[in-house]
């Protein structure tokens, strides 16, 4: 390609069409087919993000292009040769490699067969590089890990939604399983430990009444002992947080001595009993969330279930490995 032939462009985008060594006409170019090939040696994602946003900005021509496939995993010189066999000089290959050896040895073999391409990678690489004043880890996939952590808090936060107040069916999937009587700050402690960290939490409301009991009994003796939690909340603050919520629920409680029981403090002090029997019946580790913050209720918990250690890093647990961002 010659300088001038595209002169929308900046003089510094002319890498761009490296491997094409022909006079480029601005219609024919237009006619030819636009077949594009990605290519990673981690996912693909983000090679395909920003072509995506740079082709929002041919809106007004009529072009068409195909994006024939996104190859992944490309780590080593036997699978490049074997990419190259089967494309031409009309394809478009978009590429975001980070190994020296292997981008050398792609951008050489796509420049003698005159394809257009770019390594998306080696602008912001070298760029970065200057202004850090450090060379980059060349490790192929890190972003890919940070995509896997996104992706696993996204589907526990979907989990612990479906399985708020005793919800859900799969019981068994959860990190963390919290009980307690209704107003213990369950909801709020279980999403708060699954936007943070992307722990699946399921949280079930404990009901003073023995076929309560028994069905709760029966769903939770499936669950790893270390998982359960029992959360509590000193009557008087628990009653008083009752009674406010009260005023909202009096439109649809038709029978208002059973309103009344909600927040009485008698009733309340007959639960917060009942709760700590139970928990102590079954050695569950209990949590005080009175007057706590949700930060700090969190902390204890994963900290109890071993998921914290004494430095503050969050360990590994099977497929995590730490904080999600």
């Amino acid at each position: 390609m010659r300088e001038g032939d595209f002169g929308d462009l900046p003089p510094d985008a002319w890498y761009l069409f490296e491997g094409r060594t022909d006079t480029v006409n601005r219609e024919d170019f237009m006619d030819e087919p636009k077949n594009i090939i990605i290519i990673s040696d981690g996912t693909g994602k983000t090679a395909k993000r920003l072509m995506d946003a740079v082709l929002a900005q041919y809106s007004e021509y009529p072009v068409s292009h195909t994006l024939e496939e996104i190859i992944p995993q490309v780590r080593d010189k036997k699978a490049i040769d074997e990419i190259l066999s089967k494309i031409d000089d009309s394809y478009l290959v978009i590429y975001s490699i980070i190994s020296e050896d292997l981008d050398k040895y792609f951008h050489e073999r796509l420049k003698d067969m005159e394809i257009l391409h770019l390594n998306i990678l080696r602008p912001m690489l070298i760029t970065m590089s200057k202004f850090l004043g450090v060379r980059p880890d060349y490790r192929p996939g890190i972003l890919h890990v940070v995509d896997d952590k996104y992706y696993k808090k996204v589907d526990a936060i979907g989990y612990t939604v479906e399985h708020d107040d005793g919800g859900g069916g799969m019981l068994e999937e959860a990190d963390i399983v919290l009980l307690g009587l209704s107003r213990t700050c369950k909801t709020p402690i279980s999403m708060y430990l699954a936007c943070n960290f992307g722990y699946k939490v399921a949280n079930i409301p404990i009901v003073n009444h023995e076929d309560m009991t028994k069905i709760l009994l029966k769903r939770v003796q499936p669950i790893s002992h270390e998982k359960i939690f029992g959360l509590l909340m000193h009557p008087e603050v628990l009653a008083h947080a009752r009674e406010e919520r009260s005023y909202f629920l009096s439109r649809a409680v038709l029978n208002r001595d059973d309103l009344r029981r909600y927040y009485d403090l008698d009733e309340v002090r007959k639960e917060y009993r009942f709760c700590r029997e139970l928990y102590e019946k079954y050695d569950w580790e209990e949590v005080d969330v009175t007057r706590r913050a949700i930060e700090e209720i969190s902390l204890e918990i994963l900290e109890k279930r071993g998921l914290r250690n004494g430095g503050g890093h969050w360990l590994d647990d099977e497929t995590r490995e730490g904080p999600l961002g």
